[in-house]
């Protein structure tokens, strides 16, 4: 039977503990500057109004980050409660206008760019 022996297990299994740890503090920072990618390119499909009332493109915003029952953490991206019930007009239409989404063609265009942030953020304390 071969013997084995490791010297300084106990300094690698603190290192990859420390990175852990550094990767917990920098994930709510990495899911903020992902939502904010994402809720530009919402804003950027949503016209301006002309009338005097609160603006979708001025309140769609980032929540602060949440976890959900499984613990996976998140960030909820869209129209906040001012003009929420606005915003699923436009989104998903009425009996007398189409639909013109802007919260569901935001999240698909920035995904990529969102999840390359937030890949750059995360993996920055392990260098």
């Amino acid at each position: 039977m071969a013997d084995m022996s490791f010297d300084g297990i106990d300094d690698l299994t603190q290192y990859f503990e420390k990175i852990g740890g550094d990767v917990k503090k920098v994930e709510p920072v990495a899911l903020k500057a992902g939502g904010e990618i994402i809720a530009e390119r919402q804003r950027s499909h949503v016209n301006r109004s002309d009338k005097k009332q609160p603006h979708m493109q001025d309140n769609i915003t980032v929540s602060n980050v949440r976890e959900s029952k499984d613990g996976v953490r998140f960030v909820a991206v869209g129209p906040n409660k001012k003009v929420a019930y606005r915003g699923s007009f436009l989104e998903w239409g009425t009996s007398k206008m189409p639909p013109q989404p802007f919260i569901e063609k935001g999240g698909k265009e920035g995904e990529g760019p969102a999840v390359e942030l937030m890949e750059r953020i995360l993996t920055a304390p392990i260098k």
